[in-house]
């Protein structure tokens, strides 16, 4: 293995790519999310080598490893730090944790000056993550998690986590780096074509008799 170049000047390099640190600001002027320009091999080889140690064992675990590692596939990656993972009350298992880690993934390379093109993007795990660069947006800084579970889906907060680093190249993809883990909820669907949480569309078992039961833990 060969070894890790630093080099050291107004900015840092690592192996030769540049990598610019965040910035804390005061309250008064807006914070910086740090940006890596491009980062060598795929999204496994590029979490491993930026210290996702937590990430890259669940995913592991849950045998996602040989699809993040797909040559012919493209994905963006919202990545959790280990001191994110650390936060939850247990590490899920099972289905659990590969629902939640797919819940990280989307199909497709979403760059940073992309990402707020999009209200909400579909996942892996298939329910979309929303996107909220209102709530922070003073101090430019973009929310991602579960989307709101107000009445009718239209009140509430985003839940997951900030983005902290952003613009991880990888050679299948990207990685946003974010601060929270994010746990998919079941979608709200109500009366009158509307959303309740609890049921999917297109099963018969919501008020509107139009409604599937769906089901989640809720324990992390």
């Amino acid at each position: 293995m060969s070894a890790v170049a630093f080099s050291l000047s107004t900015s840092v390099r690592v192996n030769n790519v540049r990598v610019t640190s965040a910035r804390r600001t005061p309250a008064s002027k807006a914070a910086r999310v740090s940006h890596v320009t491009r980062a060598a091999g795929d999204i496994i080889e590029s979490a491993k080598a930026a210290g996702f140690n937590t990430l890259v064992m669940a995913i592991e675990k849950a045998g996602l490893t040989a699809a993040l590692k797909d040559p012919s596939a493209s994905y963006t990656v919202f990545a959790p730090t280990d001191a994110a993972f650390a936060k939850l009350r247990s590490m899920p298992e099972g289905e659990d944790l590969q629902n939640i880690l797919k819940y990280h993934v989307c199909k497709g390379k979403v760059m940073s000056r992309h990402i707020t093109n999009f209200p909400t993007i579909m996942t892996l795990e298939g329910t979309k993550v929303a996107i909220d660069s209102k709530t922070k947006k003073a101090d430019k800084i973009i929310i991602v998690g579960c989307p709101p579970q107000g009445t009718q889906g239209l009140a509430g907060d985003v839940e997951g986590g900030d983005i902290i680093q952003v613009d991880i190249e990888c050679s299948n993809g990207v990685i946003h780096v974010i601060d929270g883990v994010m746990i998919p909820k079941p979608p709200l669907v109500g009366q009158n074509g509307g959303y309740v949480a609890g049921t999917v569309p297109g099963s018969g078992e919501g008020r509107t008799g139009l409604d599937t039961k769906v089901s989640t833990s809720g324990k992390y």
